[in-house]
Order: C-alpha cells, then sequence, then structure tokens
C-alpha cells in the first residue's frame, strides 16, 4: 500500500468556516469564533516520494471583510523537497456586491516525484498515461511547479441569491437546519439554488528536467470560463439537491507550448434515505464527469515542425488522484476526453466521541462520516462513448470524514487495478 498526503490538504484543520458568499453559524459550537481571529498548526508527515516532512498551516479570518478567509502552508521534507501554498478568498469586491474574487497560488519543489509521462525507454512504443498503459510507464523526475490562479465569480440574482449574496447557513450536527439551505427545494434556477459565472485566468507549469523533451507543453497560460448551477442545500455537507457544473478552457499557446481548447461537464445528485435510530443521516451521492479536447487533432507547423494543439498532461483530460478514481495516483490517465462516475454510501452516526478526545477538543468537531464509495472511469484518444464505457478503469474504497470549524476533512483508502492508496484531503468529492 503507498501512503499520499497531499501536504495543501493537511491545512484542512485551518480551513475556514465563512466565506464571503457563504456564511456558516455553528449552532452547537463549542469554541465561539467572533471577529478577526487566527489559527496556527504544525504538522509532521511521512510518504513515499517525500520521506519525512514537517510543515506549518495558517489560517485566518476577518482581517480585511467581515467574513474573508485566508489559508497558508509551507513544508520541507528530509529529501530537500519543500512546498508553499497560498488561498486567500472569498473577498466581496466594492463595487459590485455580486462579484466575488479568490486566488490560490502554489510553488513546489519534489525531489523524487513520480510522473506517467512519456521519456521512459522500456516503454517508448506505448503512450504514457493511456488507458491501456503499463504501471510501470513513468519516469521519476525532480519536478518544480507553480501555479497561480486568479477567480472572479459573479452570482446571479435568481434563485436562492435573488434577495441578498450573502447566505446565511445555520448548522448543527453537521446538516443545514430546515429553512437556511441554499438550495435542493425543486431543479429551477430561478426559485433554487445559486447560479455562478466564473472567469478564471491561471498560470501552470510542471518543470520535470530531463523529461521535457518529451512532451507536448510543461506549462499552461489562458483562460477558464465557467457556468455552475449549483442547487445544494449546504455546499459543504450537502444531504439533497444537484450540482452541474459546465467550462471552457481556453490556452491560446505561445513559443514553448501549442494553443488548445478544452470542456468538461460535471453533475452530482444527493438523495436523502429515510432517518434510522442508529443513523443521523444517511446519503447517497451520484457523480458524473466528462471532457474532450477538440482541438487534439489540429496541427500547425512552428519551426520547421509539426505541432499539435493538445495540452500539458497535468491540465488536460485527466483521471486519478484526490477526487476521481482515487486508488491510481495523481494523472495516472491523460488523453484527449474522460469520463467518470462515482457512487457514495454517506452515514453520518448518531454517536461523535471526537469533541471529547485530545487535540481535537481545540476545535469545533459537530459531526464526522462514514463513507463507502464506487468508481469507474477511463479516457481515450477520441470523444466517442462506445469506446468511453469499453476496458474502464475502477476504483473501491472507504473514507473516514470529520467536520471541523465547518469543513469536511477526509481520509481516504482506495483500491485499484494499480495499487492501494490511502489519501488525506479536504471535502468531500463532489
Amino acid at each position: 500500500m503507498k501512503l499520499i498526503q497531499l501536504a495543501c490538504a493537511s491545512m484542512g484543520c485551518v480551513s475556514l468556516a465563512s466565506t464571503a458568499m457563504n456564511v456558516t453559524i455553528l449552532e452547537d459550537a463549542q469554541h465561539q469564533r467572533s471577529g478577526s481571529w487566527t489559527q496556527i498548526l504544525p504538522y509532521a508527515y511521512y510518504t513515499e516520494n517525500l520521506q519525512w516532512g514537517v510543515g506549518v498551516g495558517v489560517g485566518a479570518a476577518g482581517y480585511i471583510q467581515s467574513s474573508a478567509s485566508m489559508v497558508a502552508t509551507a513544508t520541507v521534507t528530509s529529501n530537500n523537497s519543500w512546498m508553499g501554498f497560498l488561498y486567500s478568498g472569498d473577498y466581496q469586491l466594492p463595487f459590485a456586491d455580486r462579484l466575488f474574487f479568490d486566488t490560490t497560488l502554489y510553488r513546489t519543489n519534489f525531489t523524487h516525484n513520480p510522473q506517467y509521462v512519456n521519456g521512459n525507454p522500456d516503454y517508448s512504443d506505448q503512450a504514457a498515461g493511456s488507458n491501456d498503459s503499463s504501471i510501470n510507464n513513468r519516469v521519476f523526475s525532480h519536478t518544480q511547479g507553480q501555479e497561480y490562479r486568479f477567480r472572479f465569480r459573479y452570482l446571479l440574482p435568481i434563485g436562492h441569491a435573488k434577495d441578498s449574496p450573502i447566505h446565511t447557513f445555520r448548522v448543527r450536527k453537521g446538516e443545514v437546519l430546515e429553512g437556511y439551505q441554499a438550495g435542493g427545494d425543486s431543479w429551477n434556477p430561478l426559485s433554487s439554488g445559486r447560479t455562478i459565472v466564473q472567469l478564471e485566468p491561471y498560470f501552470w507549469q510542471q518543470d520535470i528536467g530531463e523529461y521535457n523533451a518529451y512532451q507536448y507543453a510543461t506549462k499552461s497560460a489562458g483562460l477558464r470560463l465557467e457556468l455552475e448551477y449549483d442547487n445544494r442545500n449546504y455546499h459543504q455537507n450537502p444531504t439533497r439537491g444537484s450540482r452541474q457544473r459546465f467550462s471552457i478552457t481556453r490556452d491560446w499557446g505561445g513559443n514553448s507550448r501549442p494553443s488548445w481548447s478544452l470542456w468538461e461537464f460535471s453533475a452530482a445528485k444527493y438523495i436523502s434515505l429515510p432517518r434510522r435510530s442508529w443513523a443521523q443521516n444517511q446519503v447517497i451521492a451520484l457523480g458524473f464527469a466528462t471532457s474532450d479536447t477538440p482541438t487534439w487533432n489540429s496541427s500547425s507547423q512552428h519551426d520547421g515542425q509539426t505541432r499539435y494543439h493538445r495540452p500539458a498532461w497535468f491540465a488536460g483530460s485527466r483521471l486519478g488522484g484526490m477526487d476521481r478514481l482515487k486508488g491510481y495516483e495523481a494523472a495516472r490517465f491523460h488523453d484527449r476526453s474522460m469520463i467518470y462516475y462515482s457512487a457514495e454510501y454517506r452515514f453520518t452516526p448518531n454517536w461523535n466521541p471526537l469533541p471529547k478526545v485530545p487535540v481535537m477538543n481545540w476545535f469545533n468537531v459537530p459531526a464526522w462520516y462514514w463513507v463507502a464509495f464506487a468508481e469507474a472511469g477511463r479516457v481515450a484518444d477520441q470523444y466517442n462513448l462506445a469506446t468511453l464505457h469499453r476496458d474502464m478503469k475502477y476504483s473501491l474504497g472507504l473514507s473516514l470524514r470529520i467536520m471541523m470549524e465547518g469543513v469536511v476533512l477526509r481520509g481516504d483508502i482506495a483500491s485499484s487495478g494499480d495499487d492501494n492508496v490511502f489519501r488525506l484531503g479536504i471535502n468531500h468529492p463532489y
């Protein structure tokens, strides 16, 4: 079994329950948070590729706006790797009360990083990351990464956002109280849920040293446009409703990279099962996603060579990692197109001993969740539904999730055709 713990995932314990678009009031909070406040948490971990690591996380709220938030972390490891991460948002812009801004910035330096990309001489006749590729068709590189994203989100004045751009959730035992939900009443954007238009300029790079020359590109800079209909009753722990997102990403290219376009659609549905004496709640969560790169087979001449309009392996259609096919490593599969299905059974027991556990009792821990999940998906070099549903990859697993300070922390163990993987992360995957 491989242990994979993302350092930024360790920041879950200092993530914030309130953002400018959402304000959460924990009615059963043992520790009241008011005004501006800061939490600092040191942590330690071990992974196969990073070895031993130590870091510090910082969370803060209320310093610029009453519900604005910031999360940052920095970590170093025994094999000379390091990472820095900063999230700041969601700020309500003063000239437009329905326009929100947040940013994500990170830099990484991983000295022994597995990448499922071309460059392994033993697999020169096989495309790394393809659906039929071998688990051994990978390279270990000294990877230097950076990613900068700036999101502008406009909340339309319809549905639950008709009267105010700020929604207040009153939560007890990790569930939103009736009358304070932000969706799930009916599937109608005009009367239920919130509809958001997002514009996101970004820059993303993964420098993998000697293996750069084997890739279509190692960086991407462009614009992502997304339309989201969030009809969940509570965004942190939905028990009914649904969510749909459609996005188009465009990179106009440059001297060192081709131009390309990609679209993606994702959807989720939440079904609340009847309550039982031994269960606070039971929810069936269903997830779906699909994407395609319509420029994949287009090409142009650059410096006398044919250049295909395809994204870097980490920026296009891909599966594997924290949220999709969790039994595989990040970007284990990548190609022109992708399809993905998931089903989760989320059980909330009536019994919750965590508020009495040392260290845990420093925080508000109103609920925990026991989860079983199954996933299926695949990538392909064409968008063909018959192909995408043939020889699919599968992942099965269990998850223990904890709501802490209004944010869901999770530990997943997943099994796949490649390996068994344990990960720590934040938020439900959908």
